[in-house]
């Protein structure tokens, strides 16, 4: 076996495992209603996004979800220039929702679980230092990536996790890899497609968690521009969407 064939091979298996470990549910939810529900996130928090992100989100009086990886802080990261402790505080005492996404962002299949672990409570200890309060015990996989045996192993430390496979959550989907609408300009068709799920969510109900990451003029492949993330808030209420942090729609299913 040539080194070419030993890649296609790794490539396959990883593809295999991924679809694999999406199709486990280790802990199914069981409620759902008719209702549709959309929750707004922002991984990592670039300014952008705690400036004219947010700005567009309480123009129409909407919290956000913010998942925080501590390591990132203050940094310039493929989205920009990542916010500041001050900062969030200044989210969290505006009622926005500062969430879990570890502390170095790194890629949790490639580390033991027990590393995993120990950096996802790196990150609430992190966040809790700098909050003043415990964090938002909900979460979101760094790349979106997962696996069975840490899906198994997060149940106990964290509420939800969120992962980046397309889809609207209702009854029996994990909360250990929650489905999503990734709102990244690197998806040539995300627009049409985080329309496609409003509609079909607003029909069947369902919990639809959008997320992206920065909100300027130029995005980075990951981002939006302000001008879509105002047009999609909009067809969301006009398609009558209840929108609220990821905290709020979990209280409201799981009581």
């Amino acid at each position: 076996m040539n080194d070419s064939d030993h890649e296609q091979r790794r490539t396959f298996s990883r593809r295999v495992a991924r679809r694999l470990t999406g199709m486990v549910r280790v802990a199914p939810f069981l409620r759902s209603d008719t209702r549709f529900h959309l929750s707004f996130a922002f991984d990592d928090c670039p300014d952008s996004a705690c400036t004219r992100g947010i700005e567009i989100l309480e123009e129409r009086s909407l919290q956000a979800t913010f998942f925080i990886a501590t390591g990132l802080l203050g940094q310039d990261g493929v989205s920009g220039p990542i916010t500041t402790p001050s900062r969030l505080r200044e989210l969290a005492a505006r009622g926005h929702e500062i969430a879990l996404h570890t502390h170095a962002h790194g890629d949790l299949t490639h580390v033991p679980v027990a590393e995993a672990i120990s950096d996802i409570e790196r990150n609430i200890k992190a966040l809790q230092d700098i909050l003043g309060e415990a964090p938002s015990p909900h979460f979101a996989y760094p790349y979106g990536e997962t696996t069975l045996t840490l899906k198994r192993a997060l149940v106990p430390h964290v509420t939800t996790a969120r992962g980046v496979r397309s889809g609207v959550n209702r009854a029996f989907a994990d909360r250990m890899q929650l489905f999503a609408c990734d709102l990244g300009s690197h998806r040539p068709d995300y627009v049409a497609a985080a329309r496609r799920m409003m509609k079909h969510a607003s029909t069947t109900g369902g919990w639809l968690v959008m997320f992206t990451h920065d909100v300027r003029p130029d995005p980075s492949p990951y981002g939006v521009t302000p001008e879509i993330l105002e047009s999609l808030l909009d067809d969301a209420t006009a398609l009558g969407a209840e929108l609220l942090p990821v905290r709020d729609v979990w209280a409201r299913l799981s009581g």
